[in-house]
């Protein structure tokens, strides 16, 4: 190559450099994280590219073989990348080619993919530039998928394909997604081919110009690129496309010329791990992968880096101390950094956690869910925490809730007992716990933490075990809660079917605590949550109900609240046809000419 010629090919690398800096930068990937100029003269670089090797058709019916590290095949000359087709006999195949991959030494999860390359033609070629995954998690292909960044066959010299394969969407059962570009000059022309690949899409470029995008839809059969992936890059020869219409035999050799390959991500580096942790214990912490980057962590002088010192991915064990885990990443010329705090979680040293400073007269940890203009006043004094409700519409499932500074181990303290009174003047106070881990999981799977509350102005400790309980139910159904990071403690009142609209009352907590064991040598069950009784539960056709007070409305509810029965009575007990309601959980109400609310659930067969 001549001065003129190399200075002329700098003034271009320039350009394009500063053409594809801005691309990069609208599309957010603004960190050349990984490239190959191929700036060096021999086989194609070790330290980034392995040769595989082998004939077979590679599930294509392809005619060639591919050579380990033959420079026939595969060298980089004048700045450029060739891997070169042969018509030669080699593994009991007719022609020879190269196959490069960077698994194992450039793989990537999102980012900005770019190749400048020059494509072969002639009938039966068949070149790509594409990606694969490193690991394979959701099975073999097509499961896993596929990206085609480039793919061209020489008896349609005119197209330029870019292709995505899935298990829903792939070539053997005709359903691949893609799309091609129409032009004249790709066999004897560079063109820049690149994706921009982020959790949510898949953009396929080419010269800067976006011809096809394929959406994330929500399910790894359609999406399985949340996963690494590397590149491939070959020429094949015949094959179940590139050689539909044969191969000519005159055209050999034929090469794939490539100028660079380029990896952008984005610079906004991130470090994930848990927030809180206690001594001793040892966590994994994460940074934003950058490949090539030299990686420096720094944590705690009390807490050490157990492995991974040098890398995108470490283990620490902590101490004492409260504190950052911070990482510098110096990538050619650019510094990249994050910093990620770390709180120490309580880890109980007694046989008794209490949970929430419930008299310091600071109320800025507790929160009342106001909707539906139901409100709260909350105040605290050295005898307790005082919560006056005015509750307006039930059905928004009314509830404050105290917040720890940070989280509780309560996994070897799972019996709970909270110190509380009432005078229930309105005849409404209806109690639920919920604990909530620093997930906003919560205790809500029944049976929930509801004591039947004793409304004589004096304080009565109600207790719950948590032994094999730390389970909620809603979003998810059977979802563990974390019992060691719980943080918060969630109080419904008067609320939903328990609820009565337009009340105003009172409690005093004293004291909520978490223990090895109960307050008494037996664990005590939880108290019916009403003064009454039905017969028989379950119950087929017809419910016997009875009380100690005079009874004069009976009402039905299904399990979500909604209103399935209403009976006028003015008796201590009556005989409920209940044959006309579907099987399933119901709640019944009962309430006197006092108002006073009572609620037991029953199961219709």
């Amino acid at each position: 190559m001549s001065s003129s010629q190399g200075i002329l090919r700098g003034v271009i690398l320039f350009l394009a450099i500063f053409f594809i800096r801005i691309s990069a930068g609208y599309a957010q990937f603004n960190a050349l994280v990984w490239s190959d100029e191929f700036d060096y003269t021999g086989l194609p670089a070790a330290t980034k590219w392995t040769c595989e090797v082998g004939g077979g058709g590679w599930g294509n019916n392809e005619l060639q073989y591919y050579t380990l590290n033959d420079s026939h095949n595969a060298r980089v000359e004048d700045g450029i990348l060739i891997i070169e087709a042969l018509k030669e006999s080699m593994g009991g195949r007719e022609y020879t080619s190269a196959r490069l991959i960077s698994d194992g030494k450039g793989d990537w999860l999102y980012g900005r993919f770019e190749i400048r390359a020059r494509v072969p033609g002639g009938k039966g070629m068949w070149p790509a530039i594409w990606m694969l995954p490193s690991d394979w998690i959701y099975g073999n292909w097509p499961a896993s998928g596929e990206i085609d960044i480039m793919e061209h066959v020489g008896y349609e010299p005119s197209k330029i394909y870019g292709t995505i394969h899935t298990k829903a969407y792939n070539g053997s059962i005709g359903t691949q997604k893609g799309s091609s570009v129409t032009g004249s000059d790709w066999e004897t022309a560079f063109h820049v081919y690149a994706i921009e690949w982020t959790a949510d899409k898949i953009d396929f470029f080419i010269d800067g110009t976006k011809y096809f995008t394929f959406n994330n839809q929500g399910t790894w059969e359609t999406w399985p690129f949340d996963k690494r992936f590397h590149f491939v890059l070959n020429v094949a020869v015949g094959g179940n496309w590139g050689g539909v219409q044969g191969v000519d035999q005159t055209i050999f050799p034929k090469r794939m010329e490539i100028d660079y390959i380029r990896v952008y991500q984005s610079a906004d580096m991130k470090i994930t791990g848990p927030a809180y942790l206690e001594t001793d214990q040892s966590a994994t912490y994460q940074s934003t992968s950058f490949s090539g980057g030299s990686y420096e962590w720094q944590v705690p002088a009390d807490a050490r880096i157990t492995s991974g010192a040098g890398t995108s991915e470490i283990k620490v064990t902590w101490g004492d101390s409260e504190g950052d885990v911070s990482c510098k990443v110096t990538l050619g010329s650019s510094v990249f950094s994050a910093v990620y705090p770390v709180k120490k979680a309580i880890l109980p040293a007694e046989n008794t956690f209490w949970f929430g400073n419930l008299t310091d007269g600071n109320t800025t940890d507790i929160a009342g869910i106001t909707t539906d203009g139901n409100t709260y006043e909350f105040s605290e004094s050295n005898e307790s925490l005082k919560v006056i409700y005015h509750i307006v519409n039930p059905s928004t499932w009314p509830k404050f809730e105290i917040t720890l500074p940070r989280p509780v181990n309560l996994k070897n303290h799972p019996y709970c007992a909270i110190n509380l009174k009432t005078s229930n003047l309105s005849h409404s106070v209806s109690l639920r716990f919920d604990f909530a881990d620093v997930n906003g999981v919560e205790t809500n799977a029944t049976p929930v933490f509801r004591p039947t509350i004793t409304a004589d102005g004096r304080y009565h400790n109600y207790q719950n075990n948590y032994t094999g309980r730390w389970i909620s139910s809603s979003p998810v159904v059977g979802q563990k809660v974390d019992s060691t990071r719980i943080m918060k403690l969630i109080t419904y009142v008067n609320s939903g079917a328990f609820g009565i609209a337009n009340k105003t009352d009172s409690l005093w907590i004293e004291s909520i605590r978490f223990m090895k064991s109960p307050l008494t040598s037996v664990d005590q069950a939880e108290t019916s949550e009403t003064d009454i009784h039905i017969f028989p539960n379950p119950v087929t056709d017809h419910l016997t109900i009875s009380s100690n007070y005079l009874i004069e409305e009976i009402i039905l509810f299904d399990i979500h609240g909604k209103q399935v029965k209403r009976v006028a009575i003015n008796s201590r007990a009556s005989d409920i046809n209940v044959s006309d309601l579907a099987a399933g959980v119901y709640l019944l109400r009962t309430i006197n000419g006092a108002g006073v609310v009572a609620t037991q659930r029953f199961v219709k067969k």
